[in-house]
C-alpha cells in the first residue's frame, strides 16, 4: 500500500445577528374548558395588539401551538379545572428591539417568554467560508507533515467535511419563566455574534523524497 498522510482542519466564521425569534407563551386556567379558552383568547388578543404596537409586523406573528387540558392539584390526585395554552412566535427584524418586544408581550398579558433565538440571513455563506478555512488548514498541516517526513504531498485521495450551527441559530436563550407583572426597568438583551464552525478531514498521497 502506498504511504498516505491524513490531516484534519477546523474553520470558524463569526457574524452579527440581524434578527431574532421570540417564543411567547400565554397560559390561562379556569373551572371549565370554555372559560379557560375564552380567557386565553382575550389575553392572546391583547398580547398581539401590544406586539404590533411595539413594531412587530402582523406577518411576523404566527401561532406555534395551542392546547386545552385537564388541570390537576395535590400532586395529580385532584382535578383543578382546565388549562389553556397558546404559543406565539414573533420575528423581530432588529436585535436592538428584542427587549422592547418582550416588555410589550408581558404588558399585553403574556405570562411566559420561552426562548429568544438570534439568526442571520447569510448563515449559509458563513458556513461555506468556515468550510473553506477548514480545508485550507487540513491541507497546510498535511503539507507540513509531508515535509517533516522528508517528502512532498501528492494527490488528494479523499476529503470529507461537516459543519455545525449555533443551536437554533441562537447565541442567547432565556430560560422559561412565568412573568406575573411587567417590570418598571426595560428588558435589555445583548446577543453575541453567531459562530458557524466546520471540520474537514483529508487523505493525501505521500511522495517520499529521493534518498
Amino acid at each position: 500500500r502506498e504511504p498516505e498522510i491524513t490531516a484534519s482542519g477546523h474553520g470558524e466564521t463569526h457574524l452579527p445577528p440581524t434578527f431574532a425569534v421570540v417564543m411567547i407563551g400565554v397560559t390561562t386556567r379556569a373551572g371549565t374548558a370554555a372559560e379557560a379558552a375564552a380567557q386565553n383568547a382575550a389575553k392572546v388578543a391583547s398580547t398581539l395588539t401590544a406586539l404590533r404596537q411595539a413594531g412587530v409586523a402582523a406577518d411576523d406573528l404566527t401561532n406555534q401551538g395551542y392546547s386545552i387540558e385537564q388541570a390537576y392539584e395535590d400532586n395529580g390526585r385532584k382535578r383543578g379545572g382546565f388549562t389553556a395554552r397558546n404559543s406565539i412566535r414573533a420575528r423581530v427584524n432588529g436585535v436592538d428591539q428584542v427587549g422592547k418586544v418582550i416588555d410589550a408581550a408581558v404588558n399585553g398579558g403574556a405570562g411566559e417568554i420561552n426562548s429568544v433565538q438570534f439568526g442571520a440571513p447569510n448563515i449559509e455563506e458563513a458556513r461555506r467560508a468556515a468550510m473553506t478555512e477548514a480545508v485550507k488548514q487540513a491541507r497546510a498541516d498535511a503539507a507540513v507533515l509531508a515535509s517533516a517526513a522528508g517528502g512532498t504531498l501528492g494527490r488528494l485521495i479523499t476529503l470529507s467535511s461537516s459543519s455545525s450551527f449555533p443551536p437554533g441559530y441562537a447565541s442567547f436563550q432565556l430560560e422559561s419563566a412565568v412573568l406575573t407583572s411587567a417590570s418598571s426597568v426595560p428588558t435589555v438583551i445583548s446577543p453575541r455574534d453567531l459562530t458557524v464552525s466546520a471540520q474537514a478531514l483529508g487523505r493525501w498521497e505521500f511522495i517520499p523524497g529521493a534518498s
